[in-house]
């Protein structure tokens, strides 16, 4: 009997692509090697249409932006040096974005110390300063169902020439935080405004007057007095948080937060700032272009995250004095005070936060969005910018002099 001869084994080839990603421009070669290493030639790809990638046939490129994830198993024929073609399969996975992962559920109807999950403000002032503040619920917090932990106030009295601005970051693990938060800000707010209203403001300002003839005194004598102001604004927060607590039944480190304050006053040419820092975030007077003054550095602890929150042992606290922060700036653009929510994603440690190229950078980002129709609003927009790993809460207040008005320059 004649033996015929076997069928010869189809060729065997693989094939590669790097993986893409939802809505980012893609271009790569489609690569193919033979079962020696050798690269053969790819004569076709078939990609689905809905996927909105083409295939160069002469280039091997392929190229576009990527409209849906998943792994996509993609049919082709490609040929060996000799003559002949052969189907195969190359997989492409396309990454999702991961912006679109991310939920935005509501919190329980029925949960106690409800909070838009958006609050802005805007305030011009008769003494030519523009107050801005913006807060918004994080994309972690969007995702869990759940409020928006920050809070701010800023206050300008005409009457007087004091403005106000603070911020708070209520702890991410204490229940009734973003009620902290709150209290924190309008109850320390209260006693600046008292305070600054009477004899104390008077008293101040006329101090404030005399700083040029002699800067040493006059920071001396008002460093004492602020002192004092700020430890009274925080005693009354936090007297404040516990009797919230008391009649939730709760305990005050159920609402801890953050408090950041700061008390700014126009005078002559330039600007005088008594700053509070309790916590994380970051208080600055920035301007000129590459130049920054930190009134302070953030609480931080030994893991991230950690930080040190408002109560009364943090008063007592005998470096309570390192928190005071007093200075009277010329040629100056604005005072800035913000969250960590926006702080860490934009320094990212305590050295960048000392960078003035950090600085310049995050200004460029706000001075066309202070030029919009509704800058407050437009603050609220841009801080749902999306940093990987950065999705707390953001909340950010400036101040800065108020357009169609003089700038505050050197005499």
């Amino acid at each position: 009997m004649e033996q015929l001869p076997l069928p010869h084994a189809a060729p065997r080839a693989g094939f590669f692509l790097p993986n893409a990603k939802v809505g980012v421009e893609y271009c790569a070669t489609l690569e193919g090697r033979d079962a020696s290493g050798q690269p053969v030639n790819i004569l076709d790809l078939s990609l689905p249409e809905e996927l909105g990638l083409m295939f160069d046939s002469q280039t091997g490129r392929v190229s576009g932006s990527p409209r849906s994830s998943g792994d996509y198993r993609l049919p082709l024929r490609w040929s060996p040096a000799a003559k002949g073609s052969y189907p195969g399969e190359c997989l492409l996975i396309v990454n999702p974005d991961p912006k679109s992962l991310w939920k935005q559920l509501e919190p329980p109807a029925d949960a106690p110390y409800p909070k838009p999950h958006q609050d802005c403000r805007l305030i011009t002032g008769e003494s030519g300063l523009q107050l801005l503040a913006a807060s918004r619920r994080g994309r972690s917090h969007e995702h869990q169902g759940s409020f928006r932990d920050d809070d701010f106030l800023i206050q300008a009295d005409d009457k007087t020439g004091w403005s106000l601005l603070l911020v708070a970051d209520g702890a991410g693990s204490a229940q009734f935080s973003r009620e902290g938060a709150r209290v924190a800000v309008t109850s320390a707010a209260e006693t600046l405004n008292q305070a600054l209203g009477g004899d104390l403001g008077e008293a101040l300002a006329q101090k404030l007057s005399a700083w040029d003839s002699d800067p040493g005194a006059a920071a001396e004598a008002i460093g004492r007095e602020f002192h004092a102001l700020f430890h009274q604004a925080g005693t009354r927060a936090v007297q404040a948080i516990e009797q919230a607590a008391k009649t939730q039944s709760a305990k005050a480190r159920d609402y801890a937060t953050t408090l950041l304050a700061a008390v700014v006053k126009r005078e002559n040419n330039g600007l005088f700032l008594a700053s509070f820092w309790m916590g994380d975030g970051a208080i600055a007077a920035y301007g000129p272009a590459g130049k920054v003054r930190l009134m302070g550095t953030p609480d931080g602890g030994e893991f991230a995250g950690q930080t040190r929150f408002l109560d009364a042992a943090s008063l007592a606290d005998p470096g309570f004095a390192k928190r005071i922060g007093i200075g009277y700036f010329q040629d100056i653009e604005a005072v800035l005070l913000m969250t960590d929510g926006v702080s860490d994603p934009r320094f990212e440690t305590d050295n960048g936060l000392k960078d003035p190229v950090r600085w310049d950078a995050l200004w460029d980002e706000l001075k066309p969005l202070l030029a919009a129709s509704e800058p407050a609003q437009a603050l609220v927009d841009w801080l749902h910018f999306f940093s990987p790993g950065h999705h707390d809460d953001r909340t950010i207040a400036l101040l800065r002099p108020a357009a169609g008005t003089a700038p505050m320059r050197n005499p």
